[in-house]
């Protein structure tokens, strides 16, 4: 167990190693009271949050909180618990090592301005998103590779990578939530005089620039997306009217191929000494009467054109 005590002996912040021996969590009633911590503790598996407001003296707010988790899988992901009260901020299983952007070390030298545990509790929270705010920004080089890509290769793998992103993007939408449910906790269990406090409103200010980031990632991902959906039926528009049109170009061909292919014995064209000059000359001119027909319509489009390879939808 780590102890540090702040601001006069004001508030201490209690680190438990919870796989430690049982006098360690045989303290623990002397800081959570009639609280079961300890067995929240021992159930915990998710983000949850609890709290006590029956008493004015008693009051308190203790959860759980995934503060790692990686987009590219559900199990790799690490959950700490906590417990707060006005004067005491608990907390176990805590990793400084997996918060690459902070250490241990910078996070007490914060928290020596805190004033009471429930700001110490902020500071600690704020630290830990802004682990994830370095993430986002590796996210978004990501995304705008992406973006670029779309406009070079637009093709299925293309749609994968967009697919990809999208579940990252919703990954830390999820990792979101429950920091803003906890900051939301703590007003609900302490009340709104801790609103105005600067440590709070800092780590406030950091998970509403983390939501504002996350909201504009999703809106690019959702227009990609949307882009690629156009794209995607620009392309089999054209696909099945090519088809159609050299279908209906070629009807005269097979028609009158199908009707010359027969076996019947009296058949006097066979007989013809021009028969078969006259067969291809009424299948070339049967078959410019029908692009004729078809050009006329409009119903060619820009198919027989030539023209020079387009950016996005070739």
């Amino acid at each position: 167990m780590e102890k540090h005590i702040f601001s006069d002996a004001t508030w201490k912040w209690l680190q438990f190693d919870w796989h430690g021996d049982s006098k360690e969590k045989a303290e623990l009633s002397r800081y959570t009271g009639k609280v079961s911590w300890q067995q929240h503790v021992d159930a915990a598996e998710t983000n949850s949050l609890q709290m006590d407001t029956t008493n004015h003296d008693s009051l308190a707010l203790w959860g759980s909180l995934i503060y790692v988790q990686e987009a590219d899988e559900e199990e790799k992901k690490h959950l700490f618990h906590f417990f707060v009260r006005e004067d005491t901020l608990l907390t176990t299983a805590l990793d400084f090592k997996l918060l690459p952007t902070t250490t241990e070390k910078e996070i007490l030298a914060k928290m020596k301005y805190a004033t009471n545990a429930i700001e110490g509790f902020m500071i600690l929270l704020g630290e830990i998103i802004s682990v994830f705010l370095h993430k986002i920004d590796q996210y978004e080089v990501r995304l705008h590779d992406l973006l670029w890509q779309v406009k070079s290769h637009n093709d299925t793998k293309l749609l994968n990578k967009i697919a990809e992103n999208r579940h990252e993007i919703l990954v830390w939408k999820n990792f979101l939530i429950p920091f803003i449910e906890v900051k939301t906790g703590v007003l609900e269990a302490f009340g709104d005089k801790y609103a105005e406090n600067m440590h709070f409103k800092r780590t406030s200010y950091r998970f509403e620039r983390c939501q504002n980031l996350v909201r504009a990632y999703e809106e690019e991902i959702r227009g990609l997306i949307d882009f690629e959906d156009v794209v995607s039926s620009f392309r089999g528009n054209e696909i099945m009217k090519t088809l159609t049109v050299m279908t209906v170009l070629f009807t005269p061909v097979m028609a009158l191929g199908a009707l010359w292919g027969m076996n019947f014995e009296s058949m006097p064209e066979l007989k013809w000494k021009f028969g078969y000059a006259s067969a291809l000359i009424l299948i070339v001119m049967s078959t410019l009467l029908v692009y004729v027909f078809l050009k006329a319509k409009g119903w060619t489009g820009d198919m027989l054109k030539s023209k020079k390879k387009q950016k996005y939808v070739d």
